[in-house]
This record gives C-alpha cells, structure tokens and sequence, in this order.
C-alpha cells in the first residue's frame, strides 16, 4: 500500500470515493499530503486555541471597559435611541479586547527571556512552550487586522486610535527603543494607554451627537508706545497682548475626563512598580528597570499622581453635574486606600487583576462609588 493512503483511513476512504479509478496517481497523492499537513495544522492549531485566549489575558480585559469612562458624558449628548448605546459599547470593547491582545502578546514576544524567571509569568503559553514565536506572531497579526477593521467600520479615528495603541507598546516593549528600561520613561508612556482606551468611548457615540470637542481661542494685540527705544531700533514697538479662549463644558469633560484616566493611570503603575520593588524576590530580574527606582521616587510619583487626580476629577465633576462634587471625600477615600494596600505583605497592588480577588471589601466599596455617581447623574 503506498506511503500517503496508509496515513489516515479516512483520507484513503476519502479519495477512494473521489477518484475511484486511480486514487494513488502522483498528482493526487501531492493533493492529499498537502491536504493532510494542513489538517495536522488545523488540528494542532485547534488544541492551542486555549493557549491564544490564555495570551490575550482575560483577568486583563477589565481594562477595556475603562472605554465606558469616555462614553458616560458622550452618551448623555446623544438623542435617545435605545439599542445604539449597547451595540456601540458591545463593539468599542470587542474592539478593545482585541488592541490589548496584540499588545500582550508584543509584550510577551519581546521579554520571552525575562519572563522565564519571574515567578508567575514563566507560566504563561510563550515562556512555558505552549506557544512559539512565530505562532504568536501571526496571532497578533490576524488581532490587529480584525481590531483595525472593526474600528474603520465604527469611526476612523477609533481606527487611528487603533495604530497608536500598537505604535506605542512596539516602541515601549521592542528595540532598539525599548522606554520600559528607561526610568520614568516605563511609567508615563504606558500610561497613555488609559485616555486612549477612554477616547474611544467617547468617539464611539461623538458621530451621534450635538456636542462637539472645541476649543476657540483668539490673540489680539494693541501698540502701547509707536515712538520708542525698542521701536527706533527693532521696528517692534511694545504691544498689549489680549489672549481669550472659548470652550463648552463638554469640551471640559473631554480635557479633564483625559487628565483624570492619565494621572489615574500613572498612580496605579507607580503603585504597581512600587509593589514589585518590595514584595518580588530579586525584582531586577523580571523587570530591569526596577533597579533604577527607589521606594521613595516612587512614591512621589504615586502622591504627584494622586492630587492631580483628584483635581481632574472634581472639573469632570463641576463639567457633568455639579452635585458629583459631593463624591470627591469619597475618591479621595478609595485612591488613599489603594495607596495603602501596597504596604501591606504579599500586595495584590503588584498585580492589579489579583485586587479583585483579595480585596473584595475595596471592589465592593468601588461598585458603590459608581452605582451613586450613577444615581447623582439621573437625579
């Protein structure tokens, strides 16, 4: 019996009823070998598939519910219509879903080495040899085709978006840049992701509308003196300067609502390094960059960060309804006890995914933080 009929019954049974006459012909027997390897692939990729999903780290896709941020003031500018605010928020976060998942999976290519020794992403598909590189590869490339036309179908500059999201991690995770090895650098660059994610929420209704992001502004200027020293010599005779700006407070809720996702952001890394520097055994190896902080910078930029927080939130407070301000003692209340929760052994703060497992008393506390700013806005 030749070689390609006895690798598999079933393919034999299948040419056998294709082409009874001369099922072993050479041009056949190259079809059926190519069709069989394909098959072999298919089935190998089939039994990874556990393994992609594992890489694009479900625990993580909370984060692209953080487009809902941006979405709340856009949504309260759009005509009613019921089944436009599910099926725009259904496709910003399956759009979201899929950007973050080119993103770790570009994180995970680039630091394949590094991860091998950090206590829990050796575990993960690409450093344990689940998953090769070129395989993660092309599974990244197949995301952001999927993500960027799902954004063009939706609006262009979510699609821009889209790019920049990626543009920024290569730049962060891959060389010969690589800004996670540069202090400060790994902080507020990753950072940007956050109003980022958040634009896209507001670009996902902005089209619906009235309210539109404008900032006006007008320069004028006024002789002081025609005939004077600096005139005689520079032909610039002194001059009044009158600089006025025009902006609603939609454009307000855009600005502050951005400066607040930002800083947020740039709290919670410096939070998250700071848990890294004290509770992982020889941090330095899992993240280099880790070597070039101390306790103390990091904690400036965590306390920096947190009062320009806070500040971005009571002016997306005043730009949305006013009695939100009353929210602000409880904000300050829950960023000062995350603050807290990175002292304490064993933090989850290092893993933020892991607060919604061990913290639940801080989740609960949050959920009621929204639920009443929801209440305030429909009041």
């Amino acid at each position: 019996m030749s070689m390609p009929t006895t690798l598999c019954p079933f393919f034999k049974r299948y040419l056998q009823r294709l082409y009874p006459k001369n099922p072993d012909a050479p041009v056949i027997k190259k079809v059926f070998i190519k069709s069989f390897l394909y098959y072999l692939y298919l089935n190998s990729f089939m039994k990874k598939i556990k393994y992609f999903i594992k890489m694009m780290r479900p625990r993580q896709w909370f984060k692209s519910f953080y487009i809902i941020f941006g979405a709340i003031p856009a949504i309260f500018l759009t005509p009613y219509r019921p089944m436009l605010i599910p099926y725009l928020l259904l496709l910003g976060i399956i759009n979201m879903i899929l950007i973050q998942g080119v993103i770790y999976s570009i994180n995970d290519i680039a630091d394949i080495e590094k991860d091998k020794f950090h206590p829990k992403k050796k575990k993960r598909p690409l450093p344990s040899g689940k998953i090769n590189k070129n395989e993660a590869k092309l599974f990244a490339l197949v995301l952001f085709l999927t993500a960027f036309v799902t954004g063009m179908l939706i609006d262009l500059r979510i699609a821009i978006i889209d790019i920049l999201l990626v543009v920024i991690n290569l730049i962060y995770s891959s060389k010969p840049i690589r800004l996670k090895d540069f202090k400060y650098w790994d902080i507020f660059i990753t950072a940007i992701n956050f109003p980022l994610r958040v634009g896209v929420g507001w670009y996902l209704f902005e089209p619906y509308n009235e309210g539109k992001f404008q900032f006006l502004y007008k320069i004028t200027s006024n002789k002081i003196v025609s005939h004077s020293i600096q005139a005689l010599f520079f032909n610039t005779p002194p001059r009044i300067i009158n600089f006025s700006t025009t902006f609603s407070t939609v454009t307000l809720s855009f600005i502050s609502m951005m400066g607040l996702t930002y800083f947020l952001a740039v709290f919670l890394l410096s939070l998250k390094r700071l848990g890294e520097k004290l509770w992982i055994k020889n941090p330095e190896k899992s993240r280099p960059v880790l070597g070039k902080y101390s306790p103390t910078s990091l904690k400036g930029i965590a306390l920096f960060s947190f009062f320009v927080t806070i500040i971005s939130f009571f002016f997306l407070a005043y730009s949305l309804k006013i009695s939100l301000i009353l929210l602000t003692p409880y904000f300050i209340g829950l960023l000062w006890w995350y603050y807290k929760m990175t002292f304490k052994k064993d933090s989850p703060v290092k893993t933020p995914e892991d607060v919604f497992t061990k913290n639940k008393k801080f989740i609960g506390a949050g959920g009621v933080f929204l639920v009443l700013m929801l209440v305030l806005l429909l009041i």
